[in-house]
């Protein structure tokens, strides 16, 4: 049976090999981190992450961890309503819920002997036989394929394509969890130059986030995080004030926010990457880990269905490849808009989200989370598809 081994064990990674297991591969994982402790805070699956998720016959067990949304609306900081759209209206539902938890879900449908913590990837030798990982504990791992799902600084990109490191893009975020009990509406809220999100996300309360236009290296001190935040965002309508009051402020996370430039190309020989590895986007669309379940769907179906590793990774990244870079692009300029801080541009950015949030923003919203990985032709790549599963 082909091996597959991934590098990473973040929700790309696991959803990655979840579907290879699926569709009959071997599968890998080797993770960095000596222990998958829980990190991060809430994370939003609009309906073509949860698709995938269906079709792996996880959509359930996600569900039960999380909160369904039914809309969701931006604000002024006073309160007023900018825009509203009901979030029930695909074939599949948007849910939230915390990272952890999904990862927990993902986890629980592997084999423990899968996974492979402690495990720090250093580079890789691939010959015509197959693709040798090597790791920083002097152990190796000999596969059929090697994808990254290393992140946003992943090493396996800085070996395949080499661009150096991502862009930072003028703000940082802080992200955080409270008890606070969750509605069914997912927020965002409008300021000059700052902006908040309250994200439900079922038994763990509501999770939020914050941005502000800061240099990459600005520290919290001496002020400190939760009282900067209130300094900021304490006037703000409710329940953002209570939100970030009831937060405890040793678990607030900081984050700078990157990107890169789209890529054509990620793919060498049997090596390729996916999720944040291949085309990192800022989180303003909130499909950073939606466009890494995505991949993954459609990766595991390009190795199942190519008798050719190479021409299964080079259908894979050309199918994916005009879609990833949309979204980054979008992201970038939604960020962009978000964080203007002049009187004027603020005033020009709300009059443009209270007329373009009707029919046609709906429409567009329905056309973008129809996407399925599963439903797209293989043959839209520049290879045709011979039927054969994948063999050495």
């Amino acid at each position: 049976m082909p091996k597959i081994l991934i590098v990473g064990a973040g929700i790309g990674g696991l959803t990655a090999a979840i579907a290879l297991r699926q569709a009959g591969l071997s599968v890998e994982v080797f993770e960095r981190a000596r222990e998958l402790k829980e990190i991060g805070a809430g994370i939003g699956l609009s309906p073509n992450a949860v698709r995938v998720l269906k079709h792996l016959g996880l959509m359930q067990q996600v569900m039960n961890r999380g909160t369904v949304i039914e809309a969701a609306a931006g604000y002024t900081e006073r309160g007023a309503t900018l825009t509203r759209m009901p979030a029930n209206l695909a074939d599949v539902p948007t849910i939230c819920l915390h990272r952890a938890e999904l990862q927990q879900a993902l986890l629980s449908s592997l084999p423990s002997d899968c996974v492979h913590p402690g495990e720090e990837f250093v580079h890789f030798q691939q010959s015509s036989a197959g693709v040798t990982a090597h790791f920083a504990s002097g152990s190796t791992a000999a596969g059929d394929v090697l994808i990254g799902a290393d992140g946003l600084r992943s090493r396996v990109r800085a070996l395949l394509v080499g661009d150096g490191e991502p862009v930072y893009r003028g703000y940082q975020c802080w992200r955080g969890v409270c008890n606070l009990p969750a509605s069914t509406q997912l927020t965002e809220t409008f300021g000059r130059g700052l902006r908040v999100g309250l994200v439900p996300i079922g038994p763990r309360g509501m999770a939020w986030w914050c941005t502000a236009n800061e240099p990459e290296l600005a520290t919290d001190e001496p002020e400190g995080t939760k009282a900067k935040l209130l300094r900021w965002f304490g006037s703000w309508h409710s329940p953002i004030p209570e939100v970030i009051g009831r937060t405890d402020p040793s678990a607030i996370i900081k984050s700078a926010m990157y990107d890169r430039q789209p890529v054509t190309t990620w793919s060498r020989e049997r090596c390729t990457v996916l999720g944040d590895a291949a085309h990192p986007t800022t989180p303003n669309l909130g499909q950073g880990g939606c466009m890494a379940i995505e991949d993954a769907g459609l990766l595991a179906r390009c190795l199942a269905n190519y008798a050719d590793a190479g021409t299964a990774l080079r259908v894979y990244e050309q199918l994916r490849q005009e879609r990833t870079a949309t979204v980054t692009r979008m992201s970038r300029f939604y960020g962009v808009i978000g964080q203007w801080k002049n009187p004027g541009l603020v005033w020009f950015r709300n009059a443009l989200f209270r007329r373009g949030s009707g029919k046609a923003a709906i429409k567009g919203y329905l056309k973008f989370v129809s996407y399925d990985p599963y439903a797209i032709p293989l043959d839209q790549g520049d290879a045709p598809s011979n039927g054969e599963k994948f063999v050495v």
